[in-house]
């Protein structure tokens, strides 16, 4: 089996113009092995710069970077730039087998590449109309811009006491996938939570309920490794190679937890949202205060007020929060919203000489659900541009996959068919020699200037659920053209588009590196996007749940 990726071929000329030369900034970062305790409980982990998680890299849009990766973890590893475009760069990119060879312990490797984009690593001046979509005060103006240029970083992730390594040999083992995590944190800090089972089951949406199969979440809070609609019926699982910690035994701790401090003074801060969680759908909110988004994937759009916000594995979100309220320490909620777990974790946002007692009202339960009817929840499918772009009206290939899992439980697929084996990583990287590979399966070889169609098909029946999977394009924003629930029965957009108008938009869509398919509990649903084909290179297509990374689901 070859990677799947996506490529392009040009023919390269060259001028030579006299441009004042860019700055470049450079970067060192050191991974090594240690132990922490982001949760309360030790484990081995990797650490930059020696922790957890690596310092922010700030630089300008235009600038020259130029990043040292120096590896002294007990294993082979690369660095990916998450979102980077890596415009003329593709062998900085960071993906094994596709892009570069494996850096060996002891051994480094230097990334260069150009930040052509703005967004939350790259501050530029705002839009000038950003400002005034959201307010009419002019004093107001001046505190959002300013909050735009120096923001707040919050990277929220799910966390487990098993490494990476040992969850894969147990789900290969036990024939499962690993869908129950330790413990939500916020900027790499949390705890772990033990809360009634009975009581996180009646959290479940009604027309979910038959899917629990007539038992409780576990006291950690996840469904039961029984359950045969998240762990199907493919071949036999062999439970007793599951230790009781990692769906069941739940024993509670009591670690530190974020602050976020913010000085009312200032009116407005910008807080960027980095969805970093392997499993979990965390829906994120704060106690008494909406979020105004403005910024997603490094792409300003029109700013939405909600109370709460979903975070895809890997996208970013930039919303800005005023600064209005009672000073207090308000609590922050990062909150599971997916069917396999009931987890949520906590921090607290914290105006300076506030009132610790002051703490709101949370607009949404443990299990990410709103508490009341009138608490507005951020709708993707509803995201406008604040710059419209509009893509070609009919693409020159399209290419269907239909994703999902193959013969075991663990094992998933980008294509139906095949899967991307872990091996693959070091082989030698097929942006060196990209013609050897153009005809295998699990390869979408493209042309440089042409555009392309993805429609990714999702099956779901009454014995196979898929939940939503979020899909990261390497190099590419895409866009977001439509999704729908059942069965994709066209050979292209077009050809659907005519049949069914109103479920697409190709005259101001969504544009993302990084985006979701619509959850196939109760039938199947499609997702179709299309891109303009502008960088040579070898990259990566894949789901960003881990899981399903490791599985082949790439």
């Amino acid at each position: 089996m070859k990677p799947s990726i996506l490529f392009g071929f040009i023919g390269l000329g060259a001028a030579l113009h006299l441009l004042p030369p860019r700055p470049t900034k450079k970067f060192e970062l050191t991974l090594t092995w240690g132990t922490e305790a982001p949760d309360g409980v030790e484990r081995q982990q990797a650490l930059i710069n020696g922790q957890f998680p690596g310092p922010p890299l700030i630089f300008d849009e235009g600038d020259n970077v130029e990043v040292t990766v120096n590896n002294f973890l007990p294993f082979n590893t690369t660095m990916h730039w998450h979102g980077i475009e890596q415009q003329g760069t593709s062998w900085s990119d960071g993906v094994p087998g596709v892009s570069q060879r494996l850096i060996a312990p002891g051994g480094r490797f230097v990334s260069k590449f150009t930040a052509t984009q703005y967004g939350t690593y790259w501050p530029r001046e705002p839009a000038a109309s950003l400002a005034s979509m959201i307010s009419n005060d002019t004093r107001a103006h001046f505190q959002i811009n300013n909050a735009i240029r120096d923001p707040e970083l919050l990277m929220i992730s799910d966390w487990f006491h098993n490494t990476s390594e040992e969850l894969r040999d147990i789900a290969v083992s036990a024939n499962i996938d690993t869908l129950c995590a330790d413990s939500i944190l916020i900027n790499g800090k949390g705890r772990v939570r033990c809360v009634d089972s009975a009581y996180l089951t009646t959290l479940t949406p009604a027309p979910l309920v038959p899917l629990l199969q007539g038992k409780n979440y576990t006291e950690k809070g996840c469904l039961p490794v029984q359950n045969t609609y998240a762990q199907t019926t493919f071949s036999q699982h062999n439970y007793t190679a599951i230790p009781p910690s990692m769906f069941d035994k739940c024993s509670a701790t009591e670690s530190i937890e974020e602050v976020i401090k913010v000085d009312p003074r200032k009116g407005w801060v910008s807080l960027n949202l980095i969805g970093s969680a392997s499993i979990s759908v965390p829906t994120v909110s704060i106690n008494n205060h909406s979020l105004w988004v403005y910024e997603i994937d490094g792409r300003y759009i029109v700013p939405t007020k909600v109370d709460a916000l979903t975070l895809s594995n890997g996208a970013r979100y930039s919303v800005l929060v005023q600064l209005n309220n009672m000073p207090g320490k308000y609590l922050i909620t990062a909150a599971n919203a997916g069917l396999n777990q009931k987890i949520a974790g906590y921090g607290a946002f914290s105006y300076v000489n506030g009132d610790p007692s002051v703490v709101g009202k949370p607009s949404i339960d443990y299990a990410g659900n709103s508490m009341s009817a009138d608490v507005v929840v951020f709708d993707e499918n509803k995201i406008k541009p604040l710059i419209p772009s509009r893509p070609r009206e009919e693409a020159d290939q399209t290419y269907l996959l239909t994703i999902g899992r193959i013969e075991k439980a663990w094992k998933w697929s980008l294509n139906g068919q095949h899967s991307y084996g872990l091996s693959l990583e070091s082989e030698k990287p097929m942006l060196w020699n990209p013609l050897s590979y153009a005809d295998n399966d699990l390869v979408m070889a493209t042309k440089n200037d042409t555009w392309v169609d993805i429609v990714f098909a999702v099956p779901g029946n009454a014995s196979t659920l898929q939940p939503g999977h979020p899909i990261h394009k390497h190099s590419n924003i895409v866009y977001v053209l439509g999704a729908g629930m059942g069965e994709f029965k066209w050979t292209s957009v077009a050809e659907a588009q005519r049949e069914i108008p109103e479920m697409f938009n190709l005259v101001d869509p969504p544009m993302r590196d990084t985006f979701t398919t619509l959850p196939a509990l109760l039938g199947p649903s499609w997702l179709a996007v299309r891109y303009h084909v502008q960088n040579p290179g070898a990259f990566f297509l894949h789901c960003h749940i881990d899981p399903h990374l490791t599985g082949g689901m790439a």
